[in-house]
């Protein structure tokens, strides 16, 4: 899609927001992870928006959107979702948030009463990197600060060592065709380094364990099998959600399942996009 003015909005504080917005039906929210894009969602759109509206955005400082020197947190960003569904009068949506965009989404339905939607999706993502406990496996575990030092920061220094192990740790069990290192990477440099680095300190400080204990909307969690974050992690929040809950095991390829294996969860993302709006329509009769 070639950009243009009507894929922006303009947030509260100034910043501009790209979004895509494609197909008609039951809105699906697309959010990205650290540093990534729409364009990441290439595989699952073209399906997803036979059926539905499809909403993807790049979040502040990513991809088109701004490249911003403030709001680079975790509240912040789910602000931004909140205007951009008020921005665009969605009602019955389901939010999906990949990676740190999970915990965005789940920020979302706690600060904002769960407004607009009929679901919550979280794929793959920590809701509290500096978490001791077992299931973690994420490199700040257990507030290593040092290593998150040593992951992090070469964004600034030597940004070629920083993507060469970032690829690594997201790609399909260690491997990643050279094409897709290519786009992946174009991707990734959008993002201004003092604007990644502040978010995702800000990430791993973010604890949204315990708003997983008050979500009313149904959830669908999605896990990967990888060592950087394992299934273990989603069979935990699933037993802290009170409601209704599914979980889909993605064995094949780690953290970008909705990539390489994008038939099964093009598959189920739509089952469970129907499942969440005849829940809903049970609980209003």
């Amino acid at each position: 899609m070639k950009p243009s003015k009507d894929n922006f909005f303009k947030t509260s504080d100034d910043a501009y927001i790209y979004f895509e917005d494609q197909g008609k039906g039951t809105p699906i929210i697309l959010v990205p992870g650290f540093l990534c894009s729409t364009k990441f969602f290439q595989r699952n759109v073209p399906v997803l928006s036979q059926h539905h509206r499809v909403i993807t955005m790049d979040p502040r400082g990513q991809g088109y959107s701004s490249k911003t020197l403030q709001g680079n947190t975790i509240k912040r960003h789910a602000r931004d979702i909140h205007e951009l569904i008020r921005h665009l009068e969605l009602k019955d949506a389901i939010l999906l948030g990949w990676s740190v965009g999970a915990s965005v989404v789940t920020t979302y339905a706690a600060d904002y009463n769960e407004e607009g939607l009929a679901g919550l999706a979280l794929v793959d993502g920590s809701l509290f990197p500096f978490s001791d406990e077992p299931w973690n496996r994420h490199r700040g575990r257990d507030y290593n600060l040092d290593n998150w030092f040593a992951t992090y920061l070469p964004l600034c220094w030597n940004p070629q060592e920083f993507y060469d192990k970032f690829l690594a740790r997201i790609s399909n069990h260690g491997e990643m065709p050279d094409e897709d290192r290519e786009w992946i990477m174009e991707e990734c440099k959008k993002t201004m380094p003092w604007t990644a680095l502040e978010l995702h300190y800000d990430f791993c400080h973010t604890n949204n364990l315990p708003n997983l204990e008050h979500l009313k909307v149904p959830v669908a969690i999605f896990g990967g099998d990888s060592e950087a974050y394992g299934l273990a992690m989603a069979e935990e929040y699933t037993h802290r959600i009170p409601g209704y809950s599914e979980v889909h095991r993605f064995t094949e390829s780690g953290h970008l399942m909705f990539y390489y294996e994008y038939e099964k969860f093009n598959r189920c993302l739509m089952e469970f996009t129907d499942k969440a709006l005849e829940l809903r329509s049970e609980r209003g009769k």
